[in-house]
């Protein structure tokens, strides 16, 4: 696979996935709440200040892509994320850790826009396919580094997080090999203030749907791994198998669902998918037996496998080709705020309400998210 330009890239966004899906979903929640002693609600804002800064440089980064190239953004975000990791493992204080999460937040935003850019020119009809093929290789390396987070968990701080130095410093040294691409050299000279408006507007059909799945999505992001560690009493064998199970059945499935959605329609295969994965959300509290919770989890990543490849062919479908790059910036600084937002939303309703609360309020967003995307114009979203 590594052979493959797409292949290269493919693994290299796998092995940030791999550290960004251990970091904020299983090591700072409970490393956070557990072993600092911190408060749900501080260790929501520290999530959010990870988010924060990678929705606050978005649009710039994806603007820089379509300047400077796919290959450039995709190298300083690699090397500037492993550094300020590094910053990170050295944390000795709050402002310490909140920092070198905001550094690592920025260093990831020039990261999807360009990638996505680079692997899906030249898609056409076909981009449900390849966009599931792809995000079932990053799939694969964000539940695997959930996997092992959970695994190590209860290591003594910082050797759990030092592990994951290595997957970082492979991503940056594999992105050298990114072949440089002449046809690549930046044809627009759009300002972001110019493009901002062109994008808002192809994408306004879609915000309706797009709003409330982004918080919905954020809300779960701190509480996920707590509540079930916690409230569920799981040990971390159990925990490993929900989050490798739940990630696994979406990995396997993902390319074959995205082919589904090019053929049968992406509206009807988002719509669908979304409302499966918001009704498993709010019976997840009732689940109360560990197969109960292993059900729920694998139908979740099944729905899922619908959801992302169909989301992504829609939204690119929508942005302009000539200045896609800064159009996904666009696009991710909008869906970005449910990173900012929801881990603040879920943190409190833990603290101040119960820790079930999340489930509901999630779940609910997505059937507005799913019924609203049904009345979207075809015309707009399919082709």
């Amino acid at each position: 696979m590594l052979r493959s330009e797409t292949g290269l890239l493919a693994v290299s966004i796998a092995l940030v996935e791999f550290v960004h899906g251990a970091l904020l979903f299983v090591l700072l929640p409970t490393i956070l709440t557990q072993r600092f002693g911190w408060a749900m609600g501080t260790t929501g804002a520290a999530v959010s200040t990870y988010f924060f800064a990678e929705v606050a440089l978005k649009l710039v980064a994806g603007w820089m892509v379509d300047r400077m190239g796919t290959r450039k953004m995709l190298l300083y975000g690699f090397w500037l994320y492993f550094a300020s990791f590094v910053a990170l493992l050295t944390s000795r204080s709050t402002w310490q850790v909140f920092i070198a999460l905001a550094v690592m937040g920025a260093a990831a935003s020039p990261l999807w826009p360009a990638a996505l850019t680079r692997v899906t020119k030249g898609a056409g009809s076909a981009m449900g396919g390849v966009l599931g093929r792809v995000f079932s290789v990053w799939f694969l390396g964000g539940g695997a580094g959930i996997g092992l987070a959970t695994l190590i968990s209860r290591a003594a701080h910082p050797i759990s997080l030092g592990v994951f130095v290595v997957p970082l410093l492979a991503a940056a040294l594999l992105g050298l090999r990114l072949p440089r691409v002449e046809t690549e050299t930046p044809l627009a000279r759009v300002s972001p203030g110019q493009l901002v408006p062109s994008v808002v507007r192809a994408l306004a059909a879609l915000a309706t749907s797009l709003v409330p799945q982004i918080i919905a999505a954020g809300v779960l992001i701190p509480i996920i791994v707590p509540y079930l560690e916690f409230v569920r009493g799981l040990d971390e064998r159990e925990l490993f198998l929900l989050l490798i199970l739940g990630p696994g059945s979406a990995l396997v499935l993902m390319e074959r669902a995205g082919h589904i959605g090019d053929r049968f329609g992406r509206q009807r295969t988002y719509s669908l998918g979304l409302g499966s994965v918001a009704l498993l959300l709010l019976l997840l509290p009732f689940c109360r037996e560990l197969w109960q919770l292993v059900l729920d989890f694998i139908g979740i990543g099944v729905a899922y496998a619908f959801v992302l490849p169909a989301w992504n062919s829609i939204m690119l479908r929508l942005l302009p080709d000539e200045v896609r790059g800064a159009g996904l910036g666009v696009a991710m600084t909008i869906e970005g705020m449910g990173g900012v937002i929801g881990p603040l939303v879920g943190g409190a309703l833990w603290q101040w309400a119960n820790p079930s609360s999340p489930f509901y309020v999630s779940g609910g967003l997505l059937l507005i998210a799913a019924g609203t995307s049904a009345r979207w114009r075809s015309d707009l979203v399919e082709g």
